[in-house]
């Protein structure tokens, strides 16, 4: 039986509820970690040891072989704590005992569990909190300064004073600009006696080709590494995405349109076609392409779900990393007339992966979000030409005998025009990516953040996921749908 007072909260994971206002300070705070360290390996998604799950509340409450795991304010008919003492059999970790000080925290959380703390029923970055209620045309700077503040007065934390000018200088131009002001640049500055002086110098920068170059270099490594290894050169970006990123942050375009530009790569016009480096860098290989995508656009490092579900963030499962290399999974590199550019195929790509039982699944097209499309016409296994927009080459469709057995067909990639299907997975993607998923904003402004403070609003940026709650989850939300 599930305790009445939980039910419809039960998709939450653990560590929100470890990481609640109420628990700061005491045994509730690092609980999270505490199980991620020595029990999530073996009662997890790689691994579920007696049926047990110790991801969510929902899974403790069903528990595994032996039953629950849990019971709200019941300590010694827990297993969670029961199974962490000395003598208990079988003992918890298998191999060490946690501490005293350990065994207590997790039975104090039991003990002192009070369901009434769950506000809304949701797996945490996908179901975020509702925004907070602010006055209508609230500035953005009022806007953080207030939720700032709430999580001040609730820790009793006094902030720092606001910088003076000579260090507001100095931090915005290496911000913006990524270099400190000359001597001349400080001294305008200084002697500045309008009331506005910051604001106008921020619009300044922010205008400024300076700045377009220096975040053109920081987008780089945050969308591509700065690890270059073998197939990657600093002069092929130079050549084609860092120009892109450039004139991207000059013109202002719009986010959604960068990341629409990044995922399909079919440039609209001749400044957008270095957009199409972010994948032909990953050399047709589609779980690359993945792993880069999702770690960039949408905040989450999928990778850890290709053999099982996810270790500690329930709501990634391996269905979804081998759907997102499904939506890649026809892109092939081409070189055209224009430079570097992205085909796609418009039949095949259909893979089969196994969990660590050896359950055999197929891969949909279904993203991190749940969303499942369903190919037009069903199932394509063989090509044709009446299947695309911009014809590919002939043995696109009637692919060459290898010469060697197992060797993939070599087929043409030098063309005048990528080619382009009829349905195209990728677009279906950067829909779904783009205008149905708001981790993608929120991942961008987390990214800013930590860009400009050194430190995620969810740390790290690229594990946004329910193993990482945000630190001020009103002020994110807000953020992402000011951005929006």
């Amino acid at each position: 039986m599930v305790h009445a007072s939980l039910r419809g909260s039960l998709a939450i994971p653990l560590a929100l509820l470890c990481l609640s206002p109420s628990g700061k300070g005491t045994p509730f705070a690092g609980l999270a970690p505490l199980l991620r360290e020595h029990c999530t390996k073996c009662h997890g998604g790689a691994k579920q040891k007696g049926g047990l799950d110790l991801r969510s509340l929902e899974s403790l409450l069903q528990g595994g072989e032996s039953g629950p795991a849990f019971h709200p304010g019941k300590p010694e008919q827990s297993l969670l704590v029961t199974q962490l003492h000395p003598e208990a059999e079988p003992h918890m970790p298998p191999k060490g005992q946690l501490s005293d000080k350990e065994v207590f925290r997790v039975r104090e959380w039991v003990l002192n569990f009070d369901p009434r703390t769950i506000e809304e029923p949701g797996t945490g970055t996908t179901n975020p909190p509702a925004p907070p209620s602010l006055p209508d045309g609230i500035s953005p700077a009022l806007a953080i300064n207030l939720l700032l503040e709430k999580s001040w007065q609730e820790n009793k934390i006094t902030p720092a004073p606001p910088a003076d000018d000579a260090a507001f200088h100095r931090r915005l131009r290496l911000d913006l600009l990524g270099r400190i002001p000359t001597r001349k640049e400080h001294q305008r500055f200084l002697s500045d006696t309008r009331s506005d002086k910051r604001a106008r110098l921020v619009d300044e920068l922010l205008a400024s080709r300076g700045h377009a170059r220096h975040f053109a270099e920081v987008f780089n490594a945050a969308l591509l590494g700065r690890a270059l290894g073998k197939g990657k050169s600093r002069d092929d970006r130079e050549k084609h995405f860092l120009p892109y990123l450039r004139w991207a942050i000059e013109t202002n375009r719009p986010w959604n349109r960068v990341g629409h530009d990044l995922i399909v790569a079919r440039p609209e016009q001749p400044e957008a076609r270095g957009a199409a480096w972010f994948l032909y860098e990953q050399r047709d290989d589609a779980s690359k392409m993945a792993n880069a995508t999702s770690a960039a656009l949408f905040g989450k490092q999928v990778e850890c779900a290709q053999c099982h579900d996810h270790p500690v963030a329930p709501e990634i499962e391996q269905k979804h990393y081998w759907g997102l290399v499904a939506f890649f999974d026809r892109t092939r590199n081409v070189s055209t007339r224009e430079g570097p550019g992205l085909g796609e195929r418009a039949a095949g790509g259909y893979n089969k992966y196994a969990n660590l039982e050896g359950e055999s699944s197929e891969s949909e097209l279904v993203f991190l979000t749940g969303r499942v499309v369903e190919e037009p016409g069903g199932r394509r296994d063989k090509d044709t030409p009446d299947y695309y927009q911009v014809a590919p080459p002939a043995d696109w469709i009637n692919p060459p005998k290898p010469k060697k057995k197992g060797e993939k067909p070599k087929i043409t990639t030098k063309v005048e025009q990528a080619p382009v299907p009829t349905f195209s997975r990728r677009a279906e993607l950067a829909r779904l990516a783009v205008e149905e998923n708001p981790a993608f904003s929120r991942a961008l402004v987390n990214r800013i953040w930590s860009i400009l403070t050194g430190r995620g609003i969810v740390h790290p940026v690229d594990k946004m996921t329910s193993a990482h709650p945000p630190s001020h989850p009103e002020l994110l939300e807000w953020l992402a749908q000011d951005f929006t």
